[in-house]
């Protein structure tokens, strides 16, 4: 018996020491901030085989049930439809009763709360190695079910979203480490001196419900799920009915290696539903849910909000630009040119309201006109169509609802809206695509532009002075939340009040983004990701709150 423990307990530290110098290299990169990632986003690292083996295995899963989750059910559901094909994918899910997922859930926490941090982290990281070899598999499940081009898709899906996974396991492992799990305490002298024992215990909050988005499945998901995990905490995925599969192959590696270590798969569960039947509501307020990670419209996120519960969420934005001054203005219209085409604005760090004063922009010898300005910025968004990369730069629209929308802003506003030239994916006909319309127009038009417009539109505002851009960008940051803010200004006093005021208002600052270098992206280990302090959101990807609120430590004494 003294045997089988002790080969017990060597298997159980093999996966930490396998990865333990992974998770210190992320701990340490978490604390100085440095740019660090693991996960390779260069598709020409990965082998040509890999790249075979991912593509087939997504086209095998045509119109077959997903069975990788090892689950029995009577009732099975799909609607998942490709924004390139315009047709349905044909995937079916298991449906499980939501009081038999609890169920599930529960009994599978009750083993995972024991299992030791240093085994969690081991096997976290071992999930986010295997998740590695099916980065193509991914990459053509989120292309066709988010509308992402492929090379957004494989980097977002794949190397991007495990190195934010890494990021939870990291902080949660040093959050969990950063006290000692028993003291021996010692007070008073002679007669009066007592010894203790004193421990600490971090304790799981209980069941996590993630609820993920259509637009970015895995990337928005993984940090919670992850995160949750590694406090103790079993986890229910409920994705959008319209992007099942790529959360669904990160799901079914998890659930494998939780079974090959001998550990119970209903730590790990996904719950499918249907959009005439939707389940996210009766999910979220059971009773036995204690978490919630969510990502999607305002309207809904703030109802997470108001629940009885402790959520993280990351909602709707209008993410400004204000633009006064620039050394280079070729760079700064280029470069915002491609933030705005990166996945036609569904990015919820994409800009949407651009600041110009009407005195125009200040550069090296003169100014640039607010009417240049916006044939200049035109102009860029229809070169980069031109480029080979620009089709695959936009990609699809995820879904009609946000054409549609889209449409009914430009038929009430007429002939003031200008749209880039339209486009094509050479490879796919019947694509869902649009361009980027862009409108200018007077300050005076706030019921326009201070609400958020998801999708290929943007605002181009004149303004009568920067003063006056910068009041209404913080404006709009108030009514709807800004997680991203970009500033062009080449006065270091004034940059350093805008700096200031937005900061205020909890919105985080990127000045003068020209080249490669663009406003949407958030790297991993360097960059936080949401504020939490507007209403963006709630949560930060990833600070140590997005930790700490999943367990509670508890102190126990002994007199000994």
């Amino acid at each position: 018996m003294a045997n089988i423990k002790s080969d017990y307990l060597c298997r159980k530290m093999q996966v930490f020491t396998k990865h333990k110098e992974l998770i210190y290299q992320a701990v340490e990169s978490i604390a100085n901030r440095i740019y660090h990632s693991v996960y390779s986003d260069n598709v020409k690292t990965y082998s040509d085989e890999l790249k075979e083996k991912g593509l087939a295995a997504f086209q095998n899963r045509f119109n077959m049930d997903f069975t990788e989750h090892h689950i029995k059910s009577d009732v099975w559901v799909g609607e998942e439809v490709s924004p390139y094909l315009q047709t349905g994918l044909g995937i079916r899910y298991p449906v499980i009763d939501i009081e038999k997922i609890i169920e599930n859930a529960q009994s599978a926490g009750k083993t995972w709360q024991k299992v030791g941090i240093e085994e969690r982290a081991g096997i976290l990281a071992e999930a986010l190695e295997r998740i590695e070899s099916r980065f193509f598999e991914l990459a053509h499940a989120t292309m066709h079910t988010t509308g992402q081009g492929f090379l957004m898709a494989f980097q977002a899906a794949g190397p991007h979203a495990c190195d934010r996974a890494l990021e939870s396991i990291a902080m949660g492992f040093s959050e969990i480490k950063r006290f000692p799990e028993f003291v021996k305490s010692e007070s008073g002298a002679g007669r009066n001196a007592s010894s203790m024992r004193k421990t600490y215990n971090p304790i799981p909050r209980g069941i996590s419900l993630v609820i993920g988005c259509s637009t970015f499945p895995t990337w928005n998901s993984l940090p919670g799920i992850f995160a949750s995990l590694i406090t103790g905490n079993p986890v229910i995925v409920k994705p959008h009915p319209k992007a099942v599969l790529p959360i669904a192959i990160v799901v079914a590696e998890m659930r494998n290696l939780l079974k090959e270590s001998g550990l119970r798969m209903d730590t790990i569960q996904m719950a499918v539903d249907t959009s005439d039947k939707p389940i996210t509501k009766e999910l979220a307020e059971h009773a036995a849910i204690k978490l919630i990670d969510f990502t999607g419209n305002s309207k809904f996120g703030n109802y997470i909000e108001s629940l009885p519960k402790i959520s993280f969420t990351e909602k709707a934005a209008i993410n400004p630009v204000i633009i006064d001054s620039t050394k280079d203005i070729e760079g700064l219209v280029n470069n915002l040119a491609f933030s705005l085409s990166l996945y036609s604005r569904q990015m919820c760090t994409a800009p949407q309201n651009i600041y110009v004063a009407a005195s125009g922009i200040k550069i090296t010898g003169g100014t640039v006109s607010f009417d240049d300005f916006c044939d200049r910025l035109r102009k860029a968004l229809d070169d980069l169509l031109q480029n080979k990369w620009g089709p695959s730069t936009l990609g699809c629209v995820q879904n009609d609802t946000t054409l549609k929308k889209i449409k009914d802003i430009s038929l009430a506003l007429g002939s003031k809206i200008a749209e880039a030239k339209s486009f094509k994916m050479p490879e796919y006909e019947a694509a869902r695509t649009q361009s980027i319309k862009v409108l200018g127009l007077d300050s005076g038009k706030q019921e326009i532009f201070q609400r958020e417009v998801f999708g290929p539109m943007v605002f181009v505002v004149k303004t009568e002075h920067t003063e006056k851009s910068i009041e209404l960008a913080l404006r709009g940051c108030a009514i709807s939340g800004g997680i991203t803010c970009l500033v062009h200004c080449t006065d270091f006093v004034l940059s350093k009040i805008i700096e200031e005021k937005f900061n205020a208002a909890f919105v985080p600052v990127s000045f003068n983004f020209t080249g490669q270098v663009f406003v949407n992206q958030h790297a991993a280990f360097s960059d936080f990701h949401v504020s939490g302090g507007n209403g963006s959101g709630n949560g930060s990807l990833v600070d140590p709150g997005f930790i700490t609120k999943r367990f509670v430590w508890i102190g126990n004494r002994y007199m000994t």
